[in-house]
């Protein structure tokens, strides 16, 4: 299927990784060229030079950190210099800690909810203007399953996770008649860099290997594996194209079946 993405400009937010980086250079193959952004300037060189190489698309590497607004502001604005303009965001950065409740100081809380929410508000905040000059735009917030079910390690995930979901849905109703379309992905449980941390946590949590932590994980998953970034990559593809055009505030899971709720 011609998703019809040739010539589109993106930006998706920690991609020097996982899910981010996955979804950047999924979208690169599809001829969109692509500012990816990080902390870390040597993990976001790396996969630059990996995206470049593979599609032969232009990839800007901006070094930012969401939790710092004026570093926001200068990420979309390298993005319109370099490229001309902004059709698609991808709000995927994340930085939070597994803890049980008692162990989360406020500072864990406030970190992942300036780095999560605020950064996924004012990410949009700042492109929506430029998707309005021209006619349009995608914005996917990544949100996860942590919104759905409760989880002793996950208090804030939950908490920050749905936001970014109700989020999603009061921007689709605002900006419809603008042609921008807002949806929001809960991943499962996800092989990345972010989910083996996730593991060695619940190993110490629960004093069992990381592997017997894995096994448990993959247990309660029906199509018996983790999902992989390429898996949530191909939806946001399908969901930034023309041919996702009457799907807007949406929240869709993709954690192999392992969501026990039913949502109508």
């Amino acid at each position: 299927m011609n998703l019809l993405l040739e010539g589109k400009i993106a930006i998706v937010t920690g991609s020097s990784k996982g899910i981010g980086r996955a979804t950047a250079l999924a979208l690169a193959e599809e001829g969109v060229d692509v500012t990816i952004c990080a902390r870390g300037m040597a993990d976001l060189e790396d996969a630059a030079a990996e995206i470049r190489a593979a599609t032969g698309r232009k990839v800007l590497a901006v070094q930012a950190d969401m939790s710092d607004p004026e570093a926001i502001k200068n990420l979309v604005a390298a993005t319109v210099t370099e490229f001309g303009g902004v059709d698609i965001l991808v709000n995927n950065a994340v930085n939070s800690r597994a803890a049980p409740f008692m162990e989360l100081a406020d500072e864990d809380w406030l970190n992942h909810i300036t780095v999560k929410v605020m950064g996924y508000v004012r990410c949009s905040r700042e492109v929506i203007p430029h998707m309005q000059a021209r006619g349009g735009g995608r914005i996917i917030n990544i949100g996860g399953m942590a919104a759905r079910a409760a989880n002793t390690l996950a208090n804030s995930n939950g908490v920050t996770n749905s936001s970014v979901s109700n989020m999603a849905k009061n921007l689709s109703d605002a900006f419809a008649s603008d042609g921008i379309l807002v949806n929001c992905i809960h991943p499962g449980t996800t092989r990345t860099e972010r989910q083996e941390r996730s593991l060695q946590a619940r190993a110490e949590h629960a004093s069992i290997s990381v592997k017997e932590a894995e096994e448990l994980a993959v247990a309660s998953i029906p199509i018996g594996r983790m999902v992989e970034s390429k898996d949530i990559a191909d939806l946001i593809l399908f969901l930034v194209s023309d041919r996702a055009g009457a799907i807007t505030g949406q929240t869709i899971a993709v954690e192999g079946g392992a969501g026990r709720g039913m949502n109508y």
